[in-house]
């Protein structure tokens, strides 16, 4: 029986958030057939209507591999997502995106798994950090 995962990008940027689930989405159905399980990508550019999905447990079935933005407008930063995320009863990997370098040194490594600065690298990086925790999750040997 196959394991489910969720994928969840959170970003409020419509234009961004887009680019990066698609990418995601494009990296997971190249490699078909090297990991064992089955996804959902949750895509969000309103950080309420994520919170509202945290809090109905929507995720607390499943591991996930979550990608992030700290400023998420709303007075809502990355570090409510992340809490509430890291508080469900199923193990989450962060990977936190941002356009400033000093958010990364102003948080303490433990609220994040990966940080990843918003650049022209960024979506190639999250891909990196997506096929890293699959590997570590789901990894078939070939004979």
């Amino acid at each position: 029986m196959k394991r489910n995962i969720n994928v969840l990008v959170v970003e409020d940027n419509v234009y961004y958030n887009k680019m990066l689930s698609s990418t995601l989405q494009q990296s997971v159905l190249s490699k078909k057939g090297k990991w064992d399980f089955k996804y959902k990508l949750h895509s969000f550019t309103d950080a309420a209507e994520c919170i509202t999905k945290i809090k109905s447990s929507e995720f607390s079935d499943s591991d996930s591999i979550a990608f992030i933005d700290y400023y998420l407008g709303n007075g809502i930063n990355g570090t409510h997502i992340i809490k509430m995320l890291k508080e469900l009863p199923v193990s989450t990997t962060i990977v936190l995106l941002s356009q400033s370098k000093s958010v990364r040194e102003k948080l303490y490594q433990g609220v994040y798994d990966y940080f990843v600065l918003k650049d022209q690298s960024a979506p190639a990086l999250c891909c990196l950090c997506l096929e890293q925790y699959l590997d570590n999750k789901f990894y078939i040997p070939l004979d």
